[in-house]
């Protein structure tokens, strides 16, 4: 028997639909309060009412509500003294998918690491867990990293779980999120443009590079040298030193705010330049 109790909340999709102007705005307010105190009930009415076709109205002011939120959370993860990179990667998902929740990365992060964990467990060294990772990512569960992002998807780390198809940061990323939670020393970095995935042992002198671009390849430190030499450039430490989690998060907005200013997608470039503002304060 269908719910009555929600009729309000479907009245209000409806009104939201046919309306512009000041008036509209009001509706909007309203929206963004239900779907704050009462989400369950507003995926329940459009499951229920309008799965068929979601009104574009609806999802204009969805995103937007979402995205004034991420505002929000920009800062919040801004202020930490050293915020999860996990955090960040979830702002910069839901940006994509607002519906997206930061339970849901941390669930499939969860997952890949629990099939993981009997593979690493007689790992020794971070050349034997690099090599199982990349064998595991790649070839058992069909990881796909694309030669280059046309879609502000491809650098969405929600979806890149989801769907295991993405940037090489986010599959750089992966490797980060999934080696903290085995205790490992890892992290990204940027080789001049070149995204590497690294980790480090206390039994190592140097740490070692991972190639996410080229299924999870192995590079030692004089084998980036030779990268960066090859391209008639002076070998800088900082190429080595491991992006903050802050410093990532701009890259993630970067990549995004370049595909959609080949688009000229001037609401969500809107957002995503304020939150770069946010993070470079």
């Amino acid at each position: 028997m269908p719910k009555t109790g929600n009729n309000h909340i479907k009245a209000l999709i409806e009104l939201l639909d046919a309306e512009t102007g000041p008036r509209a705005e009001t509706l909007r307010r309203e929206l963004a309060r239900i779907m704050k105190e009462q989400p369950q009930e507003l995926h329940e009415v459009i499951e229920r009412d309008f799965h068929s076709a979601v009104p574009a109205a609806l999802v204009c002011a969805m995103e937007e509500v979402c995205w004034e939120e991420l505002a929000e959370a920009c800062a919040r993860f801004n202020g930490k003294i050293n915020p999860d990179l996990e955090e960040g990667l979830a702002i910069v998902s839901r940006f994509v998918n607002p519906a997206l929740s930061r339970d849901e990365i941390t669930t499939g992060v969860d997952a890949v690491a629990h099939m993981l964990r009997p593979l690493l467990a007689n790992c020794t060294g971070p050349a034997e867990i690099s090599n199982t990772l990349s064998r595991f990512f790649f070839r058992a569960q069909g990881f796909t990293v694309l030669p280059a992002a046309h879609d502000i998807k491809d650098v969405s780390f929600g979806r890149f779980i989801q769907k295991k198809q993405g940037s090489a940061l986010c599959m750089a990323c992966l490797y980060a999120v999934v080696g903290s939670r085995f205790g490992l020393d890892c992290g990204v970095v940027d080789m001049a443009g070149r995204v590497l995935a690294c980790f480090w042992s206390d039994n190592e002198q140097e740490p070692l590079f991972i190639d996410p671009a080229d299924r999870g390849k192995l590079l030692t430190l004089a084998d980036c040298k030779d990268y960066i030499y090859g391209r008639n450039l002076e070998w800088n430490d900082a190429f080595a030193t491991p992006l903050s989690s802050r410093a990532l998060l701009r890259r993630l907005l970067a990549n995004m705010i370049f595909i959609l200013n080949k688009l000229r997608d001037e609401r969500r470039l809107s957002y995503l330049r304020r939150y770069m503002d946010i993070l470079k304060n």
